[in-house]
């Protein structure tokens, strides 16, 4: 019997994951990626995304006038260029020891329900994680923090929602979005094994054995209020590893400086190829409420109307209690395959809808036009990596089996003046 287990196992996972269930599983509870298609599908070495956003200006009260315009570098003709987005690369690993499966024969059916609910929780982190990286910058850090002697405790406690025990992390004095941003302790390690949603406070051990142990410390380096990054995961450097882009990335909440972003020089129309922003000065003294209004009131002037806002749990709850002591009730809406309470906010360009995530920075506002917004695997989000047919892989150096996921997704904005973002106060 213990012979055949791998293929027991195998069978028993192709059974399982049908077409359909893996969606739910990632997306279920994210209604960032539930609003999303993730089924869709590009190819090609680097997805090319071409765009207009200039009419021709040969235009003028007299012929002569219009014919000088139109004669311009600038001016004659519509105006775009192409978008040059890399596909990115995302993994993920259960592992099954041969002995395990040995020992268990006698129990199949306890061993395989078992074993189902692991690879479900991986597919459900996968889920997590993409909405949280998805919804921040480039450098995919999970908030801030300060330790002593490992115990580390977030700058703001929402943020504890991206901390798991079992994580290994990493951390840096910078958000990891740019070039020049480096991993304090050259990368060193924190093992995270202890966890308190509550107050927003986890410790880390300097090593595995440490971990389990439950001994707690302070990796090499780690000092002052430092970004968390989830090993491997950090965006600064010059090389970093390359998941896909970001919220963030693509409408940051300054306007762009640099001269190339995916091919494009986004500095000449920073609303029609960076989105449209309110900075903190421009909301000075402005509440909750006040600040999403004129978001969108912006929008709908400068760029295209939102239909959607999204902002984190804490500031839904607060715009909630805003409404209803007023009189005015939430209004139940549906995104994607999940279902999720929404609030309505009247403006000039149409009714907008209010959702939160817990993954959401809460310090930020997200407006937009779900149809904007695109996401593309080559061949799946995620897919098991299974060329050769089986859903396990050996591993070459232990008696483990693997089962794999991966994928190699691409994120952006296909018209970035449909997207905005402002910042708001810590609740």
């Amino acid at each position: 019997m213990a012979g055949s287990t791998p293929t027991i196992i195998d069978s028993y996972l192709k059974d399982q994951f049908e077409p359909g269930a893996v969606p739910k599983l990632v997306n279920e509870d994210h209604v960032f990626l539930d609003g999303m298609n993730t089924n869709e599908r590009g190819g090609g070495r680097q997805l090319i995304v071409p765009f207009i956003d200039k009419n021709a200006q040969g235009l003028g009260a007299t012929r002569v006038d219009s014919q000088t315009a139109s004669a311009t570098a600038i001016g004659g003709n519509f105006g775009g260029s192409d978008w040059n987005i890399p596909w990115g690369d995302y993994f993920a690993t259960v592992l099954i020891g041969d002995k395990a499966m040995a020992v268990s024969a006698s129990d199949m059916t306890s061993f395989l329900r078992d074993k189902k609910e692991e690879v479900e929780s991986l597919y459900r982190a996968w889920g997590d994680t993409f909405e949280a990286y998805l919804l921040r910058d480039s450098g995919h850090s999970l908030g801030t923090f300060t330790i002593s002697t490992g115990v580390c405790t977030m700058t703001n406690v929402a943020d504890i929602k991206n901390i798991e025990r079992g994580m290994l992390l990493q951390a840096s004095a910078n958000d990891g979005t740019l070039t020049t941003d480096s991993l304090l302790g050259s990368g060193s390690i924190g093992y995270v094994w202890k966890v308190n949603y509550n107050t927003g406070v986890f410790t880390v051990a300097t090593s595995d054995a440490n971990a389990v142990a439950g001994t707690a410390g302070t990796p090499s380096s780690w000092t002052g209020t430092m970004h968390a990054f989830r090993a491997s995961d950090f965006g600064g450097t010059t090389t970093p590893n390359f998941i896909c882009d970001t919220f963030g990335g693509w409408c940051p909440a300054a306007d762009p400086t640099e001269t190339n972003f995916r091919g494009v020089d986004r500095r000449v129309d920073v609303v029609r190829r960076a989105g449209v922003r309110l900075v903190a000065g421009d909301v000075t003294g402005l509440g909750l409420e006040d600040r999403i209004k004129m978001l969108l009131t912006k929008m709908g002037a400068v760029g295209q109307p939102a239909k959607r806002v999204l902002v984190h749990d804490t500031q839904w709850l607060a715009l909630a209690n805003s409404y209803e002591a007023r009189g005015q009730r939430p209004i139940d809406g549906k995104v994607g395959t999940g279902s999720y309470t929404g609030l309505k906010m009247a403006t000039a360009r149409g009714t907008v809808e209010i959702y939160g995530s817990p993954h959401m920075p809460v310090t930020s506002v997200y407006a937009y036009d779900p149809k904007a917004i695109k996401f593309k695997t080559v061949d799946g989000f995620p897919k098991v990596l299974n060329g050769d047919g089986m859903q396990m892989l050996r591993l070459a150096t232990a008696d483990t089996y693997e089962f794999r996921l991966v994928s190699y997704p691409a994120y952006y904005h296909k018209e970035p003046n449909a997207v905005g973002r402002c910042p708001l106060l810590a609740p």
